[in-house]
C-alpha cells in the first residue's frame, strides 16, 4: 500500500502485512513526522444489487419466457401445416401429447361426378385444400341416397394423396355396387378419422 506523510507529502510504499492488525504509529524518514495508520480492510464482496440490475435481469428472463410462449403457441396452432410440410415431425408432436388431425375447415369436396352403369355407381371428385399452407387430407364419407332420401349405401374412402399442397386438390374415386341408383343422390363429406396412410 502507499502511505503519504501528512506533513511533507512524501509517499512511501509499505507492505500491508507489515502493519499491525489494530494499526500502529509510523514516523516519516524525511521530516520525522509521526502519525497513526491502519491496515487496509479487504474489499467486501458486493452483496447489494441495485434495482436497475434486478430489473435488467428480470427483463431478460421475461423476454426469454415470452419467446418460449410465442414459439410454443405457434407450434401448437400451426402443428397441422408444419407436419404436413415436414411429416417426420409427426412423432415428435405425438410424443408430447399433441394430436395431428386434418383440419376440416379448410377442406372442400369439388367436381363431384357420379356415373351409374349396370349395378355399379362410379364416383369421382376432388378434395381441395383451401388454405395457403400444406394440409393433411381427410378420409371421406360417401353416402348414396335414393329419391325418397333413404340410404342405399355408405362407404368410407381415402383420397389419392395424404398431403394436399396449398390451394390444390387431390383426386378420389370409388365404385359402389348398389341397385336402383340411376337417380341416386351422392353426398361426399370430409371426416376427421385421423391421419391417412399410417401417419
Amino acid at each position: 500500500m502507499l502511505l503519504t506523510c501528512d506533513n511533507c507529502q512524501t509517499i512511501f510504499r509499505v507492505n500491508d502485512q507489515a502493519i499491525a492488525p489494530e494499526g500502529q504509529h509510523v514516523r516519516c524518514s524525511v521530516c520525522e513526522h509521526v502519525w497513526h495508520i491502519s491496515r487496509p480492510q479487504p474489499d467486501a464482496p458486493e452483496t447489494s444489487t441495485s434495482l436497475f440490475d434486478v430489473v435488467r435481469r428480470l427483463r431478460t428472463v421475461g423476454i426469454i419466457l415470452l419467446v418460449l410462449v410465442v414459439s410454443s403457441t405457434g407450434l401448437f396452432a400451426l402443428r397441422g401445416p408444419i407436419t404436413a410440410s415436414l411429416p417426420g415431425l409427426i412423432p415428435s408432436f405425438q410424443l408430447v401429447g399433441l394430436s395431428i388431425r386434418p383440419d376440416l375447415n379448410i377442406l372442400e369436396v369439388r367436381n363431384l361426378n357420379a356415373v351409374y352403369q349396370g349395378n355399379v355407381l362410379r364416383i369421382r371428385g376432388e378434395l381441395a385444400n383451401l388454405d395457403s399452407l400444406p394440409a393433411h387430407a381427410s378420409a371421406l364419407n360417401v353416402t348414396v341416397l335414393n329419391q325418397r332420401g333413404e340410404r342405399l349405401a355408405t362407404e368410407r374412402i381415402r383420397p389419392e394423396d395424404s398431403i394436399i399442397a396449398p390451394a390444390q386438390p387431390t383426386s378420389f374415386f370409388v365404385q359402389i355396387e348398389v341397385e336402383a341408383a340411376s337417380d341416386a343422390q351422392v353426398i361426399v363429406t370430409p371426416i376427421d378419422d385421423g391421419l391417412l396412410n399410417g401417419q
